[in-house]
């Protein structure tokens, strides 16, 4: 293949591609300096094939993960919903007198009178019952998913970082716990 080009301020160029002989020995393909055949090729791309079904083979089979992590696990996350519902408790504690100031007025009035009338439509019920039967199916794929990504964490991860997440989230729970405390 050769292109002759014309000079840079003339944005024109011309393209010739010389065509051999069609058979498999002659066909090549030039990648840079070398020259290789269409055989070397598909050999190439068949086992870069082999080995990435290896990998994704190998990867269908998740570890489950060790009881001591699941625990910690859970215990963090309980520790967590724990100050989120402190944190939630707080801002009520300050919130409420303002929300009943508010709703003593002509706009709060219209507000609170809107809440309640969405509340008694039958639409919002038949949304939260939807919404409330998806996450009751939805839980158990959510759980597949949390043991599954532990048992990833445990078998590749946990070795290499394990030490230094725990590190990270003992100086994080100080910061927290002075913050926004899992006790109220």
């Amino acid at each position: 293949m050769t292109c002759a080009r014309s000079p840079p301020y003339i944005i024109w160029s011309r393209c010739e591609l010389s065509v051999a002989d069609n058979s498999l020995s002659e066909q090549t393909v030039t990648s840079g300096i070398q020259t290789q055949s269409i055989a070397d090729m598909n050999a190439k791309y068949a086992i870069a094939l082999i080995l990435a079904l290896q990998v994704s083979m190998s990867l269908c089979d998740i570890p489950e993960p060790e009881q001591e992590l699941v625990d910690k696990y859970n215990n963090l996350k309980s520790t967590f919903y724990k100050r989120l519902l402190n944190a939630y408790g707080k801002v009520h504690e300050v919130a409420a007198p303002v929300i009943e100031k508010i709703g003593e007025g002509e706009r709060g009035a219209a507000a609170k009178d809107l809440w309640e009338d969405l509340q008694s439509k039958p639409e919002v019920q038949a949304m939260v019952k939807v919404a409330s039967a998806l996450a009751r199916e939805v839980g158990p794929l959510v759980d597949q998913g949390r043991a599954a990504t532990l048992g990833m964490y445990a078998q590749y991860l946990r070795p290499h970082i394990g030490g230094y997440l725990d590190w990270c989230i003992s100086n994080i729970k100080a910061h927290l716990d002075k913050f926004l405390p899992a006790e109220p």
